[in-house]
């Protein structure tokens, strides 16, 4: 596990503190917050590399069709 210091608003968790029952209540909220968080991160720039990945590979099958120089069998474009 990695472990990171992060900077608060001391007013923002004065006001936040009354929703959990307790401190480590309100730790364990703060963790699942940065966890999710980072997850969506990653999902989203694997699927931003995906998308630039099939855009290479349909962009490459179109230049060599229209070239009329087809390197590689269309159907296989995915495999």
């Amino acid at each position: 596990m990695c472990t990171y210091s992060i900077t608060l608003n001391d007013a923002l968790v004065e006001e936040a503190r009354p929703a959990f029952p307790d401190e480590n209540a309100f730790q364990s909220w703060l963790q699942a917050q940065v966890v999710a968080a980072l997850e969506c991160l990653v999902k989203s720039h694997s699927t931003s590399n995906q998308r630039a990945m099939v855009k290479e590979s349909m962009t490459r099958a179109f230049d060599e069709l229209h070239s009329g120089h087809i390197q590689k069998d269309a159907r296989k474009l995915f495999s």
